[in-house]
């Protein structure tokens, strides 16, 4: 029987809301965290050598050295293989992680959350993350560490940003207003699937909504809203034995053939078929 997608959460790594790790192959062979998985808080990854192969909500993913990775809160995801792999992981408490950043990583993740960056990049990631490693190992006062978490995270963002092409920087009231909006869509996904409802929340018109997701995202808000809900459907038609009729009313359907139809008309398999295609 699969159990609800389970959470680690960043209390238990760490009282301070950051945890580093250098991980070496045996460390890969003896842990290996196999299991589909979410975290309440950001990972970031630089690869030194070797090759790790990891699922990302449905995304297979092969990195290798001189790769740089993210994966966002909530995201589910679960180690699949390694070669050699050797890494420095970075996991940060999102409170750590500066609004505008969030944005660069929302927007990068639609595509992709993983891009090969230059050595002389490759080289100031890794320099900075050994200084801090070695840094929080002496017990270094937490306020500096954070500072430094802080510019890597930044450093980590601009890669993104650059080699993603991402647009110049929004607005402040945008990053604003599209990040209180995916706040609320993950906790009223099931309350409401209008646009109107989450405009009416944000104190906006829904015409004004849909401008700045659209333009942080590239998609409507409604269609925003369905990329959701059948992300929400995949991850427990993977990960737990509820029926489709069970999923459809957890995301907030009455009609579960109504349900059926979004999904199929977005994923181009009915959610029968998308299940068992993973098997």
């Amino acid at each position: 029987m699969k159990d609800i997608i389970p959470v680690h959460h960043h209390q238990d790594l760490s009282d301070n809301g950051i945890h580093m790790r250098i991980v070496t192959p045996d460390h890969v062979n003896s842990h290996p965290v196999e299991y589909a998985h979410r975290d309440d808080y950001y990972i970031f990854g630089i690869i030194v050598s070797g090759k790790l192969n990891c699922d990302i909500d449905f995304s297979r993913q092969t990195i290798s050295d001189g790769d740089l990775q993210f994966i966002r809160p909530g995201q589910v995801h679960r180690f699949v293989s390694g070669e050699d792999f050797k890494g420095l992981m970075l996991m940060a408490e999102s409170g750590l992680v500066m609004d505008r950043y969030k944005l660069i990583f929302d927007e990068a993740s639609i595509n992709c959350s993983s891009v090969k960056i230059s050595d002389a990049e490759f080289s100031e990631l890794k320099t900075l993350f050994i200084f801090m490693y070695e840094l929080s190992g002496r017990g270094v006062e937490l306020s500096i560490i954070r500072n430094l978490v802080s510019a890597f995270i930044g450093l980590v963002a601009a890669c993104f940003k650059r080699i993603n092409r991402q647009k110049p920087d929004y607005n402040s009231r945008y990053s604003e207003i599209f990040l209180q909006f995916n706040s609320l869509l993950e906790s009223n996904l099931a309350a409401s699937h209008s646009p109107s409802f989450y405009a009416d929340k944000l104190h906006l018109s829904p015409v004004y909504l849909n401008e700045v997701v659209k333009n942080v995202s590239g998609w409507s808000v409604s269609n925003y809203i369905r990329n959701e809900i059948v992300l929400h459907a995949k991850r427990m038609l993977c990960h737990t034995n509820m029926n489709v009729k069970e999923i459809a009313a957890t995301l907030g359907f009455e009609d579960n053939a109504y349900f059926t139809r979004l999904f199929t008309k977005a994923s181009g398999k009915s959610p029968l078929n998308f299940r068992k295609n993973l098997e």
